[in-house]
């Protein structure tokens, strides 16, 4: 029926793709949920809100620097939990 009316799947529609999307979510939650909370705080301002670097350091109170290195450590441990391929995948 939607094919009649022009609609075509496209590699978002599949059902085993929106499975990973379930799947690393769940993943991206339980490993934000194992950070501390200043790497957790610096990840949901920059990545999850879109804050520039300058106001989510005033709001987690540290200089630019500091917040940078939080976010970068935070980064790399949500890779280390997730691993690097399932990023990669979720951007096709």
């Amino acid at each position: 029926m939607l094919r009649r009316c022009g609609f075509r799947p496209t590699p978002k529609d599949e059902p085993s793709r929106r499975l990973e999307q379930t799947e690393l979510r769940q993943a991206l939650s339980e490993a934000l949920a194992e950070l501390p909370p200043d790497y957790r705080t610096a990840i949901v301002l920059r990545d999850v809100e879109g804050l520039s670097t300058q106001q989510a350091a005033e709001i987690a109170g540290v200089g630019e620097a500091a917040f940078k290195s939080r976010l970068h450590q935070a980064r790399l441990r949500v890779r280390a939990a997730i691993g690097d391929e399932a990023l990669i995948d979720a951007g096709r």
